[in-house]
């Protein structure tokens, strides 16, 4: 019976233990919370202050940081970095593979895509093996997916381009 006992006070002090860690590290991000919120307000202050004497944050050595696309503006100015030299892959009826989700035949992306369709239950088939009354949607979805792949590589060409003049590399012609 005392072991009984024991394991529950032994339970019981473990919670407390816990609680009073978690009470603790809760402490702690709270103080950091406080101490980074007012280092925020801090820089606020500064940024007001250089803007009303006329200064850029850029002079004062802050660093803009954009989530942006690479543009061809972005690929001269990091000249430093290679950009892969983009390939056009055509798309072979023959080689494309398809499935059926919702009634509606879809273009098989990825061969990565292939094993998640299959471990959701969705067959995935060759063009050969389409069902016929779905086969008609075999070129739209093509036409689409080469379309899609043109604008890409294009896209791709733009900032290959860019590079390549500045670092005399071979100019490519886009599609």
């Amino acid at each position: 019976m005392s072991l009984l006992l024991d394991k529950r006070e032994l339970k019981k002090a473990a919670k407390e233990l816990t609680l009073a860690k978690l009470n603790d590290v809760l402490h702690t991000l709270q103080s950091v919370l406080a101490e980074r919120q007012g280092e925020l307000e801090a820089i606020n202050e500064i940024e007001r202050f250089a803007r009303e004497k006329g200064f850029t944050l850029e002079q004062l050595g802050y660093k803009q940081v954009q989530d942006i696309i690479p543009t061809e503006d972005s690929a001269v100015v990091n000249d430093a970095k290679r950009p892969v030299k983009p390939k056009f892959k055509t798309l072979n009826k023959s080689s494309q593979y398809f499935y059926v989700e919702d009634g509606k035949l879809q273009l098989l992306r990825t061969h990565t895509m292939k094993k998640g369709l299959q471990a959701r239950g969705i067959e995935v088939v060759p063009a050969n093996k389409v069902d016929k009354k779905l086969a008609k949607d075999i070129d739209a979805l093509l036409a689409e997916a080469t379309e899609q792949a043109v604008c890409n590589y294009n896209s791709k060409v733009a900032v290959w381009n860019a590079w390549a003049a500045v670092n005399g590399g071979e100019v490519l012609e886009p599609r």
